[in-house]
């Protein structure tokens, strides 16, 4: 049993871990644009948990926040763009353990829970013209912060940073022999 628990150790590594999210209001350094921001959560659908992070420009300058509600429907928010919380496209899938994704473009904000894209918002789509300015969604965001009202992020970290296998190649000296 310990050589089979030495051998699968050997062949997985974890490339990344996730940072507990801590102490809320708190600026962290985050390229946006360049790295979506991964979100572990367990809350359940009903609780009204909500994740609410907001994002920065460089010198400090506010650009706006984007809100999930645990509601029942689940439902999304995003200042200076929805005004008010609006039931998501797409409803996540029902296991209370959820990794959401947030990945901004210069165009939208693509949301997925799970892997199921559960939001595509276009900032050109917004009744209000404010939200796709530099000045809001469309400018370049340099720092997140996990306000004070998020009561559901646990955990963050970039995506892609999971467990994976050491060996790339399949030649022989890399493969796995029997025991």
């Amino acid at each position: 049993m310990v050589r089979l628990l030495l051998l699968l150790l050997s062949v997985l590594t974890v490339v990344s871990s996730w940072t507990a999210v801590g102490t809320r209001d708190a600026r962290i350094t985050w390229d946006l644009e360049g790295t979506p921001l991964q979100i572990k959560t367990n809350s359940s659908l009903g609780s009204n948990d909500v994740i609410k992070v907001g994002i920065f420009a460089t010198d400090n300058i506010y650009l706006t926040y984007w809100a999930v509600n645990f509601s029942s429907p689940m439902q999304y928010s995003i200042q200076y763009c929805t005004g008010d919380w609006i039931d998501l496209p797409v409803q996540p899938p029902v296991a209370v353990d959820k990794v959401w994704t947030f990945k901004k473009t210069d165009t939208a904000l693509i949301v997925t829970c799970n892997d199921v894209e559960v939001l595509n918002y276009v900032y050109a789509d917004a009744a209000n013209g404010a939200c796709e300015t530099e000045s809001r969604m469309g400018g370049d965001v340099v720092q997140i912060v996990f306000w004070s009202e998020d009561t559901a992020s646990e955990f963050y970290r970039a995506p892609g940073t999971s467990v994976r296998p050491i060996f790339s190649d399949h030649s022989s000296e890399n493969r796995v022999r029997p025991i």
